[in-house]
C-alpha cells in the first residue's frame, strides 16, 4: 500500500489522475485543507483522506511562510506518520507535504517524486527539497532530467 502527498488544486488534480492510471487505491491521501477535499472523500471511501496545515499565509497577493503553522505542522504530519506507518509515499508536488515525507522516510518508506509537469528547465523547491531522500524521481521533460543526478529518471508525461 502506498500513501499519496500532495498539495491541494492542480497538484491533487493530477495526482488523482494518477491513482486512475495507477488503478490502485491509496491507503492515505495527505493534502492541505480546501473545498475539494469532501469531493475525494467522497470518491474515495476506502482510504483516509489527512488534511495538514498550510506552511504559507497570504497578505494581499504576496505568499509568506508561516513559522506558527510551520510548527504546527511538523508535529500533525509526525502524528500522521506514526499512525499510519506508510510503506511508500508518492509526491506530487507542493511544499506542504515535505514533512510528511521527511517523517515517513525517517520511519522506513521510500519515496517516489513525481516532478510538477511545469518545471521544463529548472528544479522545483519541492523536487530540491525531496530528492535527497527519494528512492526515484521522476521529470516529465528530458530538458530537467541532467539538473538532478542518478536518481532522477525521465517518464515522458505521466498524467
Amino acid at each position: 500500500m502506498y500513501v499519496l502527498a500532495t498539495d491541494r488544486g492542480g497538484h491533487l488534480h493530477n495526482a488523482l489522475m494518477l491513482v486512475n492510471q495507477l488503478d490502485t487505491q491509496p491507503q492515505a491521501i495527505v493534502t492541505t485543507y480546501g473545498p475539494d477535499i469532501d469531493s475525494v472523500r467522497n470518491r474515495f471511501k476506502k482510504a483516509e483522506v489527512i488534511s495538514v496545515p498550510h506552511l504559507f499565509t497570504w497578505l494581499g497577493k504576496k505568499r509568506l511562510l508561516n513559522p506558527f503553522k510551520m510548527i504546527a505542522q511538523f508535529f500533525v504530519t509526525f502524528i500522521h506518520v506514526l499512525r499510519i506507518r506508510p510503506t511508500a509515499v508518492i509526491s506530487l508536488g507542493g511544499t506542504n507535504v515535505v514533512f510528511f515525507c521527511y517523517w515517513a522516510r525517517l520511519l522506513g518508506a521510500k519515496i517516489y517524486h513525481v516532478e510538477c509537469m511545469n518545471q521544463v528547465v529548472s528544479r522545483s523547491i519541492t523536487g530540491r527539497m525531496l530528492y535527497p531522500i527519494c528512492e526515484k524521481l521522476y521529470v516529465q521533460w528530458e530538458d530537467l532530467l541532467p539538473k538532478y543526478g542518478p536518481k532522477a529518471q525521465y517518464a515522458g508525461w505521466v498524467l
